[in-house]
């Protein structure tokens, strides 16, 4: 599926290597999604093969369960392997026409940016919507590799898909990207390295309606 506006607002990044102990993926993903988590995307680099897999298939099963879409990062194979609702790349890694040969132009292709003109590139080739970041925020020092709170304005301003902003944003610094033009946020640690996974991602949507 295309992703809509209200799906973006809180994009959940899964990854077991940020869970604390004793909690197994697709547990922590079901919290998230009781907390408000609007998407599931699957990032893990850490699971074997098979135990990937499995975990798949039970997300994008709970995913459906709950009318939440599901997005694979960056393996096309177990992507069109579960019928994921859609894949998220590097821009390096973006084939648009092998991914509309495996999952048609119903499914959503986002593309992970850090500039202008990466972002209007992405959107040239065919990006369904642009996931920006890591952030560096208002009153902190720039690092290199991130992007500037004028930075995502000015990305905002130059292509006309959804641009998702991702990578240190938590309910401190939510408001910072008030105005921007964002349609939504992407949030791994700030959910997934939480104690309490469902409560994190409810205080995260709230806040993102609220900035959005």
């Amino acid at each position: 599926m295309l992703l809509k506006k209200r799906d973006m607002q809180l994009m959940a990044v899964a990854d077991s290597a940020l869970l604390l102990p004793d909690i197994s993926l697709h547990d922590a993903v079901d919290a998230a999604i009781e907390g408000g988590a609007s998407t599931i995307m699957l990032r893990d680099n850490s699971l074997p093969e098979d135990d990937y897999m499995r975990e798949a298939v039970r997300i994008k099963i709970m995913c459906g369960m709950h009318d939440v879409p599901f997005l694979v990062y960056g393996n096309m194979e177990a992507a069109e392997a579960v019928d994921a609702d859609g894949i998220v790349v590097e821009i390096k890694d973006f084939n648009p026409k092998e991914i509309r040969r495996k999952f048609g132009a119903d499914r959503s292709a986002g593309v992970v940016i850090g500039t202008v003109s990466d972002a209007i590139k992405a959107e040239r080739d065919g990006a369904s919507f642009l996931l920006l970041g890591p952030v560096s925020h208002k009153g902190k020092r720039k690092k290199k590799g991130t992007v500037n709170v004028e930075e995502v304005e000015e990305v905002c301003s130059v292509v006309s898909i959804p641009v998702v902003a991702h990578g240190g944003i938590a309910d401190e610094n939510m408001n910072d990207l008030r105005g921007t033009g964002i349609f939504g946020i992407g949030v791994g640690t700030g959910i997934f390295g939480s104690d309490d996974i469902a409560g994190a991602a409810r205080s995260l949507r709230k806040l993102a309606v609220d900035v959005l």
